[in-house]
């Protein structure tokens, strides 16, 4: 990765190493922020010409090298460049990556790391595994959502979601059969009931293929999404062959690191009021609890109760034929909108915690129920100072393409109105080198 020396020569150095956060070089097509200056095509795309804020002429630059001119110190600038992916192995992967190229510095280099979101984590995970060298770095770090990740082998056992994800689909099967048929033949329904019982043959070889198939769709589907905690027995064979089960102690493996260590880097903490990045990342906390309560509720009252009541439908109204004392009727009328209800409670809640979890990282998505995830604006460490900035009056212009006018080196509010882009703060550039003055020599 090529650098640029860019501040004029003074009797301070250090090499100042940038690292971006999430899809900080795009979502979709890989941008390659190496070189001095953007290229022609990114400056055609955006109407504001702006350069991403780690790039040479974007505003955070232009701000930190006249800052660092200020006080006579001078700085080799360098962009490492990694997928962004919101992934946590992705972010393992590079923190290597960057460990790799903080140990090839001399030793007696003053190195400073500025990381933003989740840049933070990778920048603190790769100082760490550099060892004693590590505690000679400082790190910067601006609106990080500092993550760790609690796996636990507590939890519904895998039998018992097994079993409410069975009942539920047993249950389905003859009722989405039944209402498929009638609305392919009106009546349909009223006559089915009738010929049912009078076959006994008939109706245990569908009970037969009902329970197979239920059987056959559940316990892949729990094993895959839930990942429920296996038998004690069980554990130490997963853990020594790294199973599907052992899933949550592997995220957990590649997310955490130890920020108390006497391996800890000068750490700066800079930080935001109302993030929103923070305030996503905490509605997704917020959530889950609320699920989790639910989902309790859910097991131990509604589910039995909604089973029974369909049970009982099923039986009188089926099983029973014309003889029963319940109208056939009331399976669509009653049973289908329970058994729908039961459908959709039960696999709506059960995926709420990967899909808010996921915002944390993929990882989360699926197979990781048992991992208790934090993200807090500062870390657990003895090392650290922490900063929060103002926000700044950000006023909206109204000329210009799709009505914003490029912004203005003056007037860094007119940037971006995303209080996550903490680096066009005013306050943020002369916060970092006021401490980067005071650690280096």
């Amino acid at each position: 990765m090529p650098s640029d020396h860019l501040v004029q020569q003074s009797n301070r150095t250090c090499v100042i190493t940038m690292v971006h956060g999430t899809w900080g070089r795009g979502v979709i097509f890989r941008k390659d922020y190496s070189r001095k200056k953007p290229p022609s095509w990114w400056r055609e795309l955006l109407p504001s010409g702006a350069p991403p804020w780690f790039q040479h002429g974007s505003f955070f630059r232009n701000a930190l090298e006249s800052e660092l001119r200020r006080h006579n110190i001078t700085a080799t600038f360098r962009v490492f460049q990694w997928s962004g992916a919101n992934s946590v192995f992705h972010r393992a992967r590079a923190a290597d990556e960057l460990r790799s190229l903080l140990a090839s510095d001399p030793d007696n280099v003053n190195s400073i790391v500025i990381a933003h979101s989740h840049g933070g984590n990778v920048a603190f995970r790769a100082i760490l595994n550099l060892g004693s060298r590590g505690g000679k770095i400082h790190l910067v770090t601006l609106a990080t959502p500092f993550l760790r990740v609690f796996p636990t082998w507590s939890g519904p056992g895998f039998w018992q979601v097994a079993f409410y994800f069975f009942v539920a689909i047993a249950l389905g099967i003859p009722l989405s059969f039944v209402m498929l048929m009638n609305l392919m033949s009106q009546g349909a329904l009223h006559r089915m009931p009738q010929g049912a019982p009078s076959d006994d043959w008939g109706v245990t070889v569908f009970i037969l293929i009902d329970a197979i198939l239920a059987a056959l769709i559940s316990i892949p589907l729990v094993r895959l999404i839930i990942n429920p905690s296996p038998a004690p027995a069980k554990r130490q064979l997963d853990r020594q062959t790294k199973s599907w089960a052992w899933r949550p102690f592997d995220i957990a493996e590649a997310a955490n690191y130890d920020s108390v260590g006497p391996q800890a880097p000068n750490l700066l903490v800079i930080r935001g009021v109302d993030d929103e990045a923070a305030l996503t990342l905490a509605f997704g906390s917020i959530a889950n609890a609320i699920n989790r309560f639910a989902l309790k509720v859910m097991w131990k009252w509604l589910y039995p109760l909604m089973a029974w009541i369909v049970s009982l439908i099923l039986l009188q109204g089926y099983l029973l034929g014309p003889e029963s004392r319940i109208d056939p009727a009331l399976v669509q009328k009653i049973g289908g909108p329970i058994w729908l209800s039961l459908m959709v409670i039960t696999f709506f809640l059960l995926l709420i915690p990967g899909l808010f979890n996921g915002w944390f990282g993929r990882e989360f998505l699926i197979g990781a129920l048992r991992c208790e995830i934090g993200a807090d604006s500062a870390p657990d460490s003895t090392r650290a100072r922490v900063v929060t900035l103002a926000t700044p009056y950000q006023p909206l212009p109204m000329r210009g393409l799709f009505g914003l006018r490029p912004p203005r080196a003056e007037d860094a509010s007119t940037i971006s109105s995303m209080r996550h882009k903490i680096y066009n703060y005013p306050g943020c550039a002369p916060e970092i080198v006021r401490w980067i003055d005071e650690h280096i020599q």
